[in-house]
């Protein structure tokens, strides 16, 4: 959400203005992007223009005495009415308003802010001769997220084309029609802007002239209203309900969409206001006419060019003007809190991460007045402990699985020498079945009692032949048979 914001008083100084304007924020530029400009006049101007000039160009179409006149003028007056030179001729136009800001600033019970800031702004006429009214506008704050998908140089170029605009918009020109000089600033630290001065001499019907903002602001806003002055006292009757009730907090609905909410809604105001009251609420209601004609403009931008610009409708400051030395202070500031804000942020997710763990490994939540410091060393030595018990169970899971291990291996060993045993006993039946007949063969006998070894040399040859033709390659090989025919017959028992 951009929050667009409107500063106004007589802080106009053509010392920020133009050419002596890169002079002063010449080390301000880090912000700028390839191909801007740091300053971009507005109204035709060059930036090579005399403010000066234009400054009495402007009062002179207000009713002022040129220069060049003068001191024809002066010498028509009463003696005791003349100036000394012309700077004291504005001044004396001056006057009356310098002399309500002294007013304000001396009060009894003037804040040290407002009396500071009322100061500034006279010290400013002390030394331009003139109250110079000087506006800031924003359509965004630096800290603003820009809208997804637009890079920092389309949103810069996004924020000129509006001011550009709103410039040019009738609305904005009707109820400023003492700006004599316009520009946007891209070369300093905050966002972009657009910065005017103008001022507001009045001829009255007498054909004398003062410097009269208020009077001014009324005129315009009478304009606006198309010359109602009901519809006038009754916007301002509204305000006057709004600003006694509203809340200015960061977050709380700003007085300016409560006050076009309700005229919009046809809304009456509770009572008729006093002039005074209505009069003090008329700068109030032209700083309002003048915000909403920008966001009209940055929303018809926002839209020619494909941006969701979202207005925020809430505080987000206090209201209060800073300089730029205050304002990078309070910038540096406001990061320190939303790093501190992370750092709860952080330390809250990390407290909940052990409190979680703390649960998952020992089983429980932990006690309240058990610091996190102590929780984790808890934590840590209940998984020492578990890793230590888990490696007494590997390692007894070890010395188990070596035991079954052997017992397989004996088993293994066991089967295989039952089943060589019956493979051997079985081999000695079959041989003997083969040969069954021969044993009690007559001339076999006869060598069995009369010549032993004989007889033992040809059954151990008999017997060779048998296991040559019942013992399979396989097992040959295991027991290295030697090739048949290769055996000797055995000599001796």
């Amino acid at each position: 959400m951009a929050s667009t914001t409107f500063e106004n008083a007589y802080f106009g100084s053509l010392l920020d203005m133009a050419e002596s304007h890169l002079d002063v924020h010449k080390n301000q530029r880090d912000r700028m992007q390839d191909g801007e400009q740091p300053v971009v006049e507005l109204r035709g101007n060059s930036i090579h223009d005399d403010s000066w000039q234009l400054l009495i160009d402007k009062a002179v179409e207000q009713g002022v005495v040129p220069p060049d006149k003068w001191p024809e003028y002066n010498k028509k007056l009463a003696k005791s009415r003349r100036k000394d030179s012309y700077e004291e001729y504005l001044r004396t136009l001056c006057s009356r308003v310098v002399k309500g800001l002294e007013r304000e600033r001396n009060k009894d019970k003037q804040t040290a802010q407002n009396r500071a800031r009322i100061s500034q702004q006279l010290a400013y006429f002390d030394r331009q001769n003139v109250l110079i009214d000087g506006s800031l506008w924003y359509i965004a704050n630096a800290d603003d997220p820009r809208p997804k998908g637009v890079s920092e140089k389309d949103w810069r170029q996004f924020e000129v084309e509006t001011f550009k605009r709103f410039d040019a918009d009738p609305t904005y020109n009707l109820l400023n029609p003492g700006v004599f000089r316009s520009e946007v600033h891209l070369d300093e630290k905050g966002e972009v802007h657009k910065q005017d001065v103008g001022v507001w001499f009045h001829k009255d019907g007498r054909g004398r002239v003062q410097y009269a903002k208020s009077k001014g602001i009324h005129d315009v806003l009478l304009k606006l209203y198309h010359g109602d002055q009901d519809e006038l006292n009754r916007r301002l009757d509204l305000l006057c309900d709004i600003t006694r009730t509203v809340d200015k907090t960061p977050g709380k609905t700003r007085a300016d969409v409560l006050l076009f909410k309700a005229i919009e809604n046809g809304k009456q105001p509770t009572q008729q206001y006093s002039d005074r009251e209505r009069t003090a609420r008329e700068i109030v209601l032209w700083r309002f006419e003048n915000l909403r004609a920008l966001q009209r403009v940055a929303l018809q931008v926002a839209k020619d060019w494909h941006i969701d610009y979202q207005l925020s409708t809430t505080y987000e400051t206090d209201g209060q003007h800073q300089n730029r030395t205050a304002y990078m202070a309070a910038r540096q500031a406001r990061n320190q809190v939303k790093g501190y804000k992370r750092a709860i942020y952080a330390n809250n997710k990390l407290q909940n991460k052990i409190n979680n763990t703390y649960k998952s490994v020992v089983g429980s939540n932990p006690a309240p007045n058990l610091s996190l410091l102590d929780r984790v060393n808890e934590i840590t030595n209940h998984l020492q402990k578990m890793k230590e018990e888990t490696q007494k169970i590997r390692e007894q899971n070890e010395r188990e699985q070596q035991k079954l291990d052997q017992i397989k291996r004996q088993n293994e060993l066991l089967q295989q020498q039952t089943s060589n045993w019956q493979q051997f006993r079985l081999l000695l039946v079959n041989i003997i079945e083969k040969l069954w007949n021969l044993i009690f063969d007559r001339d076999m006998r006869s060598d069995y009692k009369n010549n032993h070894q004989k007889w033992r040399d040809s059954m151990t040859v008999q017997v060779d032949n048998q296991m040559h033709k019942m013992i399979d390659d396989k097992t040959k090989d295991r027991l290295h048979v030697p090739e048949k025919g290769s055996n000797n017959p055995e000599k001796t028992l």
